[in-house]
């Protein structure tokens, strides 16, 4: 039976095993379709009806890591929180600032976002397993428990997909993996060195969260800021490096506007030197970049607020020069950030690498663009929508466009 919010088109909440069974019965369709766009949709089907007329095959364990607001949060399986349409309108983001919303936990990563790779990866032979993990905590803690199922679950060597902050929670595994334990990692779209996106959910100007903030009836984005998201380790940790920042660095409390939400000094402080703690780059890496989005790729304070620099040198969340590392084997791609796991061209070099450790799917080389930044203050990165919206009321389209970025792939924000 499909569930009361499923009913009301939250199908982005199921469970895979039950959004696969939806998919091949076809049901929901018009929802889903407008969801996700024509394309998406047709090829999420096909490959569902693919897989389940095929026996399944065990090969090599590949796991599969999302990225930074990529996974269902809540208190258990049947109350989410992160995304749940009408648990954020009646105020409750605010469940998941730490210490107090210790009880959340996550379960399972955003099906749409993940579901054509992971089927895909299946379709070719490997045995997927999707590590889901709470992406507000500590990236080195979050690496301990990523190693400790890889050792409880696989005597075998076993390869990592990891998107966005799933890489760095990847690499912090490696770190304290045994000679062998993890035979390649693939990155997509990792932000090795940080990105703006940090700063702006920081400061309240993220635009995918100040969307989501819309359906609030209780709590402006600010208020979101201050009381939730400055209490999450893991988004410390994402703020881009002082040595790629000329300077300026943000790991300072001085460094931040005194105006706008305040930041915790002690998480600032301990986000400094778990960069040092992360594995170095080796034969096993593997980069995928996105390039060509409108993309924040610098910054500059001035007396009261931020300034930011908009190229077409990234993926529109993370800036090309923050994800490379140097020496990774790196391959780039005319793609957005949230899209990079749903592009099939990327998805095909994944299989390349993991097969045969090499692809010529996508260029190794990128030249950046060398076009004048746009300079935006902070407001102009906020929605100018400040009126809240009741979910039930929107069309699919409508829900579509708020959710846009973190449950469903799309661009993150017109910059």
């Amino acid at each position: 039976m499909v569930s009361r919010s499923a009913r009301k088109g939250a199908y982005f909440n199921l469970p895979e095993a039950r959004l696969r069974r939806i998919l091949i019965a076809g049901t929901g369709r018009d929802t889903i379709e407008t969801h996700l766009g024509r394309d998406l949709y047709a090829e999420l089907r096909r490959l569902v009806l693919a897989a389940a007329n095929r026996p399944r095959r065990r090969g090599q364990p590949v796991y599969l890591l999302h990225g930074i607001m990529g996974s269902r949060l809540g208190t258990h399986r049947d109350a989410t929180v992160w995304v749940d349409p009408q648990t954020l309108a009646a105020g409750r983001l605010t469940d998941l600032a730490l210490p107090r919303g210790r009880r959340v936990r996550a379960f399972g990563a955003q099906t749409f976002m993940y579901l054509r790779l992971k089927l895909e990866l299946e379709l070719a032979g490997f045995d997927v397993r999707v590590h889901a993990y709470d992406w507000r905590r500590d990236v080195l803690t979050l690496g301990r428990e990523l190693m400790e199922r890889l050792r409880k679950e696989s005597a075998r060597p076993v390869s990592i997909v990891a998107h966005s902050m799933g890489g760095l929670v990847a690499r912090a595994a490696m770190r304290t993996a045994g000679e062998g334990r993890i035979e390649r990692l693939i990155m997509l779209g990792t932000p090795n060195f940080g990105s703006f996106a940090a700063v702006l959910a920081l400061r309240g100007a993220y635009p995918p969260v100040h969307k989501i903030a819309l359906l609030d009836h209780e709590h402006d984005p600010d208020a979101h800021a201050q009381r939730v998201f400055a209490t999450f380790p893991g988004l410390y940790q994402m703020l881009p490096d002082p040595s790629r920042l000329d300077g300026l660095d943000l790991r300072r409390a001085a460094a931040w506007p005194r105006l706008g939400p305040r930041l915790s000094k002690a998480l600032l402080r301990k986000s400094a030197a778990y960069r040092d703690r992360l594995a170095p780059v080796d034969h096993r890496s593997a980069l995928i970049v996105g390039v060509a989005q409108p993309t924040v790729s610098a910054m500059r304070r001035t007396q009261g607020e931020f300034l930011f620099e908009v190229t077409s040198n990234g993926d529109g969340t993370v800036p090309a020069a923050l994800a490379q590392l140097p020496g990774a084997q790196t391959y780039y791609v005319a793609e957005g950030h949230t899209e990079l796991p749903s592009n099939g061209r990327v998805i095909a070099t994944v299989v390349d690498v993991l097969q045969r450790g090499e692809s010529t799917r996508l260029p190794s080389r990128w030249r950046p663009s060398r076009a004048a930044a746009r300079i935006l203050h902070e407001n102009q990165l906020r929605s100018t929508d400040d009126l809240a919206h009741d979910w039930d009321a929107l069309d699919a389209t409508t829900q579509r466009q708020l959710l846009e970025g973190i449950v469903f792939p799309g661009r993150t924000a017109d910059l």
